[in-house]
């Protein structure tokens, strides 16, 4: 089908521009794609049993590892979920897709998701600032949102005449406080481009379709 066949090209191509980057007659200029491409794709192995990624399940969740051991909350995490302790992971994999806390990875780290999983409203981005597991042991995100541009800002979303393009003019700055998101919540990455000093464009990366932006939760 169809999407065998996209699959299938996007290999044959990846496996392609890795076999051209690592040929010794590769231009320099063009070689140095390669450094960027290993610092974000390639594998790295665990040094702490938190960097351990926990692997896809079979449902809508995630669990830690039963041998996995409590540790000491940062102050921020505290104040969200109320205990000294807890199952600290750095990234899990869910559906097939990684997620990281940002202090691990930054790219995998920017998340869409649907706030209080509610799947009517519009997905909102946002950054993984940890993830920890919940007392029955179900590993959970802690998410600070972006923050949209405030409506006295008079500035023009120049993506707002393109509906069919998924970018998005928001605050460079994060939300203050922290949020419990759920994996099955989450719709996927997105990537970021600060172009000011207070401002970014979201592009949304996520593989399923819905309309983007049409109401924002605040």
């Amino acid at each position: 089908g169809e999407l065998e066949t996209t699959m299938l090209n996007s290999y044959i191509r990846a496996t392609k521009l890795r076999c051209w980057l690592s040929r010794p007659d590769c231009p320099p200029v063009i070689r140095e794609c390669k450094v960027l491409f290993d610092r974000m794709y390639a594998p790295k192995s665990a040094t702490k049993s938190d960097e351990e990624l926990a692997e896809d399940p079979f449902d809508d969740s995630v669990h830690a590892p039963i041998s996995a051991t409590a540790t000491a909350v940062p102050e921020d995490l505290y104040a969200l979920i109320k205990r000294r302790t807890a199952v600290l992971r750095a990234r899990l994999r869910f559906d097939g897709v990684v997620y990281s806390r940002a202090s691990t990875h930054v790219g995998n780290s920017q998340v869409f998701f649907y706030p209080r999983g509610d799947r009517l409203s519009s997905p909102i981005p946002g950054s993984i600032r940890h993830i920890y597991a919940s007392p029955a042991g179900e590993l959970v995100l802690a998410v600070q949102r972006y923050i949209p541009l405030g409506r006295d800002d008079h500035t023009i979303d120049p993506f707002a005449m393109y509906p069919g393009f998924p970018a998005k003019l928001y605050s460079s700055s994060l939300s203050c406080h922290l949020e419990t998101v759920k994996v099955a919540w989450v719709v996927g990455h997105f990537a970021r481009w600060k172009v000011s000093s207070d401002q970014a464009v979201i592009l949304s990366l996520c593989r399923v379709s819905y309309i983007p932006f049409v109401s924002e939760v605040i």
